[in-house]
Parts: C-alpha cells; sequence; structure tokens
C-alpha cells in the first residue's frame, strides 16, 4: 500500500492518495483533502504576473461575463471543487486574492503559454466581468470543469481515484473502470524519481 499527497499545479489543493499495488498497476481513492508546506523545488514554476499581461494587456482582452458567483466558485481550503477544477483543468495555476471593497479578483495561468483569464468577482452584482488572452479559453476551460462537476452532483474527493501504471495516470469517478482520463503526473524536483 502507498499512502501519499498528491496534487496538480492548479492551486495548494492537494488529497492524500491510498493506492494498493497490484503487479505492474497501482489503484486506489483520494481519501480526503489536505494542504502541506511544500519544498521550493515541489511547488513548481514560478508564475510572473506582470509576464502574463505583458503577452495580452487587460484592455486587449476579449471580455466577457459568468454568471458564477464568489460564493459558488471560492469555496475555500480543504474544499472538494478546487481539486476537482485541477484533475479537469491541466496545466493551469489558479490565484485567488483576498477580498477588497466588495471585490475580489481571480487568476488563471497557464503554464504552457502565456495565456490567462481573470474574472472578476463584485458583491451584489449578477454578472462578474471576465478577461481571456492568449491561446487557450483558461476561463472556458474552468466553466467547463465545474459543469461537469455539477452535472455529476457536485461528486466529492472521496469519489475520485488513481490509476498509475508504466503508461501513465489516470484518474477516475466511483470506479477505475468507469469514466477515467489522463493527468500529467505531479511536478518532481530535480533529483527526485
Amino acid at each position: 500500500m502507498i499512502l501519499a499527497p498528491w496534487g496538480t499545479p492548479y492551486g495548494n489543493a492537494d488529497a492524500v492518495v491510498r493506492l494498493e499495488v497490484e503487479g505492474e498497476m497501482a489503484v486506489g481513492p483520494f481519501t480526503r483533502c489536505v494542504e502541506f508546506m511544500k519544498l521550493r523545488a515541489q511547488r513548481g514554476p514560478a508564475v510572473s504576473h506582470a509576464g502574463y499581461l505583458s503577452a495580452g494587456p487587460l484592455e486587449d482582452a476579449e471580455r466577457t461575463t459568468t454568471p458564477l458567483t464568489d460564493e459558488e466558485f471560492v469555496t475555500g481550503q480543504f474544499t472538494d471543487l478546487p481539486f476537482v477544477l485541477g484533475l479537469r483543468v491541466f496545466q493551469c495555476r489558479q490565484a485567488v486574492a483576498e477580498k477588497r471593497d466588495g471585490a475580489r479578483p481571480v487568476w488563471f495561468y497557464s503554464l504552457t503559454d502565456e495565456s490567462w483569464a481573470c474574472v472578476m468577482f463584485r458583491d451584489g452584482e449578477r454578472r462578474a466581468c471576465v478577461w481571456q488572452s492568449g491561446h487557450r479559453r483558461l476561463w472556458d476551460e474552468v466553466t467547463d470543469a465545474y459543469q461537469w462537476w455539477k452535472e455529476r452532483g457536485s461528486p466529492s474527493v472521496t469519489r475520485f481515484g488513481l490509476t498509475v501504471d508504466a503508461y501513465g495516470q489516470r484518474v477516475w469517478l466511483d470506479d477505475p473502470a468507469n469514466e477515467s482520463w489522463s493527468v500529467p503526473a505531479p511536478h518532481m524536483p530535480c533529483g527526485e524519481k
């Protein structure tokens, strides 16, 4: 049996996975959300906000709105949604700012190119402003993942699991034989395997 923290670059939301080794494969469920202090080398590449905006400043970005609210989307520490979004939106980092004067920006940065998105939630407003720039439409990817999660009854982390074999990693919902998809391997610091 292997018991380990596992996560994606999306945010600080990790989960504990309990894998049972079966020959050349390890399979098992995620047990709960956790948050660990990661070593610098385990944190993944640094994101330079200014670097992303120099590739496509806010005034040049595509602007839309979303009906999602701050309360629906920013669920907080040790909650299921950020972990699930990381499972569905690959190579993306989310940054949630503190709320100030009734407004909270949430940023999304692609780790594969300079694409970015920002949604600005404001208290009392029915629709939030969204800006997107670059090849990836990150907010569209995030809202697709959010809808996928809602359509399946907002499953908790404990309904997901992981299969690891020589071909990579697959995440699944409820049963490894059911709906599954490939996920990139977590970032490994230099010298670790």
